[in-house]
């Protein structure tokens, strides 16, 4: 099978130019692969790869199935149209780079496109390839109030720039059965380079407004309220300043228990004063603990036994004058002698 590499460059929306490379050269298609995978590697945004397809025109008889034919892959302003249907058919760089680097792939409407890389055993996780006609509606609801799928041009139109909306018009129906000549036609090439330039361009439009307008920045998931936290996401985080807040008071809390108990050490541990007086009655709870006789005992009150003796000296004589006030009074009258034998002084009966 004859090899063929073309390089080429086409002018696009606003002027710009982007540069296409064309091949069936399995050396060409893992070099520019490898390229792919450097710039994606790099990537910080824009972290995917435009992803078109075109197949062998349909049989009218339905006798035999169409097939893939040209697989486009599109990354910043750079296309790489890779002629499937003129290679061997192994092509290892793309199959590998299309299933087995977990690279994001973004297409519009890839329905028949996955059904067509099946029957070539090319199978690309579901979460790594995005139909950009599952993001956006620019059509809207038909007579029956169903959702209309947007093709190419009318979101290329709508979203990256209005020159689009020719974009079809241009290129007549009948070219689509010419993606197995060799090599493409102009025309035909031009086609293909367009259409996976516009899948990339498209999605870095959307991924953008989905980035910063819609998605939460909680949970990356769409909200209706475009770039303001969803309710999920707001109640956590309303839990979140709660419970900040009640740990804040709790920690205040502690700390002024702290404070106080720390003053109370500290004025335990203080000595006492020099002018303080001694306490003469029993604090509170210790009588619990002892009886009066053994309070009087531990402390400078006057001794019960002691009140007795010397009550009993004044009486009968022993002691000239008592320190009792009582006892003094009676002593200095000069009371008449009592009947009471028990207050009579010995001798005097």
């Amino acid at each position: 099978m004859q090899a063929f590499t073309q390089i080429r460059t086409f002018t696009v929306h606003g002027g710009k130019e982007i540069d296409v490379v064309y091949t069936n050269e399995e050396e060409t298609m893992s070099k520019y692969l490898k390229m792919y995978a450097q710039w994606y590697a790099e990537e910080e945004e824009n972290k995917f790869v435009g992803l078109d397809l075109e197949y062998t025109p349909e049989d009218p008889n339905h006798e035999e199935d169409n097939y893939l034919a040209v697989v486009q892959l599109s990354m910043r302003n750079h296309v790489l149209v890779c002629h499937y249907s003129w290679t061997n058919g192994e092509c290892p760089a793309l199959r590998s780079f299309l299933q087995n680097q977990g690279i994001v792939f973004c297409t519009v409407d890839k329905r028949a496109d996955f059904m067509k890389l099946y029957y070539e055993k090319i199978i690309i996780p579901r979460e790594n390839w995005i139909d950009i006609q599952e993001f956006v509606n620019v059509k809207g609801l038909n007579e029956r109030g169903k959702l209309m799928r947007d093709g190419m041009a009318s979101l290329a139109t709508s979203i990256i720039d209005e020159s689009y909306s020719q974009m079809k018009d241009k290129f007549p129906p009948e070219r689509h059965n010419y993606w197995e000549e060799r090599p493409l036609s102009d025309l035909n090439l031009e086609y293909a380079a367009k259409d996976a330039y516009v899948s990339y361009q498209l999605y870095v439009k959307i991924w953008f407004f989905l980035r910063y307008l819609v998605f939460c920045p909680g949970c990356k998931k769409e909200d209706t309220l475009r770039g303001h936290l969803c309710a999920k996401c707001n109640k956590a985080e309303i839990e979140v300043e709660r419970a900040q807040k009640n740990a804040a008071a709790e920690i205040a809390r502690l700390n002024a228990e702290l404070a106080s108990v720390q003053a109370e050490l500290a004025r335990l541990k203080a000595p006492a004063s020099s002018d303080n007086t001694q306490q003469t009655s029993p604090p509170h709870g210790k009588r619990r603990k002892m009886n009066d006789e053994q309070w009087l005992e531990s402390s400078d009150a006057p001794k019960s036994s002691d009140y007795w003796q010397n009550l009993r000296k004044s009486w009968t004589g022993d002691e000239q004058k008592s320190d009792d006030p009582w006892t003094t009074e009676m002593s200095d009258q000069q009371s008449p002698k009592s009947d009471n034998p028990w207050l009579t002084k010995p001798g005097n009966y």
